[in-house]
């Protein structure tokens, strides 16, 4: 049987509970304390928004109505060929590209006379410069002694056609050092003999062949087989379907057979590819993106996304465009990409801590000291789970003071500052145990 004594030790101990829950929620409530909160620290980073293809590059690589294609260019067996033109350069209609000889000697005897000719200038040129100072001795060893480890790396390699021009720059060089140290040169001597080697070396080769442009355009030396196999003209009217990238890719090269290069007729080219629905988003008709050819070893090539189809089995296919040639470029053709679409430079921020105070801004909630404070954020991009936004300045409270209106803004979020990811009774100004 429960005595009256008994009775007043629980109403006691329920008094005691009841005054300290009362204390803390009256100090949770003037003070605004919050629960367990979870925080985050943040950092500014650079976020760049790709995707990664793999697409066919068309260009105006012509064919006739017979099905010729007249932008290759047909060698003739057992000929030897001399570059007139180097790869990757511009060519007008009628150009000459290349000449032909009977055997290696005479197409030897041809590039030793250019080469020659290329000293006789330069020779002429240090005879009307001859006055002038050639004093840095030092500088001229260092760039001999550089452009002969260039000449010799020239003739391991495949292509010769920078030899002349190698070679030419060695001897002025050379003849540079002589005049710096004051030696004195003979010049019409050397332009004698010069001008005898020319007259004999013109006397001991025959050009048997003109290899020469049909149009105007880029000279480019690789022909791969996929020429004539893609419409250019379909690509570039824009009548392209959904699921025509990988039927480009599916295509099979031609052989090429005896050619020396192709003429490409203009610097604007196309590179088309699928994409799945969830990638497309990021395209937009119009829009620059920065695609990097990285097996090629290109990189950050703009250009400019030109069409999109519609959408068909969760595909689209989508065409950007280049108004770029080069040598390197050139060789794109089924290649692998990564189309960089966008870059942000901001907060990396959990999804989970984006908040919309009563007026109706989107901020974060800023840990700083042990009070919480309310940060506007800027969403620039929203990811798997995350956003990359940046801080913004924001009013949140207007007065009057000495006839002035003055304001009070929210905390300007920055980096390094620790935000709250989870938690509850977030509002700004509460206290954070």
């Amino acid at each position: 049987m429960v005595n009256e004594k008994d009775i007043k030790k629980a109403l006691a101990l329920l008094g005691v509970v009841l005054v300290f829950v009362g204390f803390y929620a009256f100090d949770a409530f003037y003070n605004k304390r919050t629960g367990k909160i979870e925080t985050e620290y943040i950092v500014k980073t650079d976020y760049v928004d790709s995707v990664r293809v793999q697409g066919f590059a068309v260009r105006d690589e012509a064919v006739t109505a017979s099905g010729k294609n007249i932008s290759v260019l047909e060698k003739q067996e057992g000929l030897v060929y001399v570059p007139i033109i180097a790869d990757g350069e511009n060519v007008a209609k009628g150009g000459t590209i290349a000449l032909a000889f009977s055997d290696e000697q005479q197409a030897e005897n041809y590039r030793l006379e250019q080469e020659y000719r290329e000293k006789l200038a330069a020779i002429k040129d240090m005879q009307n410069n001859s006055d002038l100072s050639y004093s840095n001795v030092l500088y001229l060893n260092k760039q001999i002694s550089s452009e002969v480890s260039d000449y010799i790396a020239l003739i391991s390699g495949s292509d010769l056609s920078a030899l002349s021009a190698s070679s030419a720059s060695i001897a002025e060089n050379m003849t540079s050092k002589q005049i710096a140290v004051g030696e004195e040169i003979d010049f019409d001597q050397v332009i004698g003999d010069y001008n005898a080697k020319i007259k004999e070396l013109k006397n001991s080769y025959t050009v048997v062949k003109k290899l020469t442009a049909p149009y105007a355009g880029y000279f480019v030396g690789m022909v791969d087989g996929y020429e004539s196999l893609q419409s250019y003209d379909a690509v570039r009217s824009k009548k392209i379907s959904v699921g025509d990238g990988e039927k480009m890719l599916a295509l099979q090269a031609a052989d090429p057979g005896a050619v020396y290069g192709k003429i490409i007729a203009q610097h604007t080219w196309y590179y088309t590819f699928d994409v799945k629905l969830s990638d497309a988003s990021v395209f937009r008709t119009g829009y620059w993106v920065e695609v990097s050819f990285e097996d090629l070893g290109i990189h950050n090539i703009d250009m400019k996304v030109y069409n999109i189809t519609e959408t068909k089995d969760d595909t689209v296919t989508v065409t950007l465009v280049c108004t770029a040639m080069n040598e390197d470029l050139a060789l794109v053709r089924k290649e692998a990409a990564t189309v960089k679409t966008a870059e942000y430079t901001g907060f990396k921020i959990s999804q989970k801590a984006l908040s919309e105070n009563d007026d109706g801004v989107v901020g974060v909630y800023a840990v700083v000291g042990n009070v919480m404070m309310f940060s506007p954020v800027e969403v620039l991009f929203y990811g798997d789970g995350y956003v990359i936004a940046t801080g913004k300045q924001a009013v949140k409270n207007s007065y009057i003071k000495d006839d002035v209106e003055k304001f009070e803004y929210y905390h300007i979020l920055k980096s390094y500052d620790k935000i709250i990811v989870k938690g509850i009774n977030l509002e700004d100004g509460n206290i954070v145990d």
